[in-house]
């Protein structure tokens, strides 16, 4: 990678914590955690990537800004003004991160030698993190203004928010949200970088980022309602969960 392109990763994500933060999407952790993030998926993956990340974080708030003043009102909404920390940017970037650091680039540089990852099959892994992100995300923030939501592990009825919850409109956007992903990446990365992935891949990437949902959702029942986990830690291990699976079903597939 040559400084020129290293200088303009960099002014990339200045300018895209920047925005994030002057816009409320991030507060200032989030804004300085969402630049090193976005820097790592530069340097190891590539300009593209970071675009991807700058439409899930597009989607992320447009979504948490949706009726914010009626979420405000139910004591449901994100932060004080929809902005979200550096514990939430780190715990849907971390597993985005590590599959950056192991991806091998076509051109087999990879700066600290841990290319074990196929340019393609990274590629895949990547794309099936955010989707998992974005579909959890939109599940939440827009499941959260249905009048009726169940509790996943039991099918009792709870009250909107509550850890574990889940309802029809949430679900389906959390399908949505798993399912623009792959829209968006497959002509990013199809037309512009070439990469051509097969629908059976397609459709395992979008059933995994939807299915990353409902474990975030059983690990919400199970574990944040009572203490246990704290809502980062169960939207980064549904995420590690759901990746480590579709690596699974890729390898029996004989990948």
């Amino acid at each position: 990678m040559s400084i020129l392109e290293i200088v303009f990763i960099l002014i990339i994500c200045s300018i895209f914590a920047l925005i994030t933060y002057r816009k409320g999407m991030l507060d200032v952790g989030g804004s300085v955690t969402a630049f090193f993030i976005g820097a790592v998926l530069g340097f190891f993956g590539g300009i593209w990537w970071i675009f991807l990340l700058l439409v899930f974080l597009a989607s992320a708030f447009l979504a948490t800004r949706y009726k914010f003043q009626y979420k405000r009102s139910k004591g449901v909404q994100e932060g004080s003004k929809g902005e979200r920390g550096f514990i939430n940017v780190l715990a849907n970037g971390s597993v985005p991160v590590i599959i950056a650091l192991f991806h091998a680039p076509p051109d087999g540089n990879n700066i600290l030698g841990l290319g074990l990852l196929e340019h393609k099959l990274a590629v895949f892994l990547f794309i099936t993190a955010v989707a998992c992100a974005a579909s959890d995300t939109l599940a939440s923030e827009m499941g959260i203004l249905s009048d009726r939501t169940y509790l996943i592990t039991n099918g009792k009825r709870v009250p909107a928010g509550t850890n574990g919850g889940i309802s029809l409109l949430g679900q389906l956007w959390a399908l949505f949200g798993s399912f623009y992903t792959f829209l968006v990446a497959f002509f990013v990365f199809h037309f512009i970088c070439s990469i051509s992935l097969s629908y059976s891949w397609v459709v395992l990437g979008i059933s995994m980022g939807f299915v990353s949902c409902q474990f975030d959702s059983v690990l919400g029942a199970a574990f944040e309602r009572k203490g246990l986990l704290g809502k980062s830690s169960v939207n980064m291990t549904a995420i590690a969960l759901s990746i480590t699976i579709t690596g699974v079903i890729l390898w029996l597939m004989a990948y």
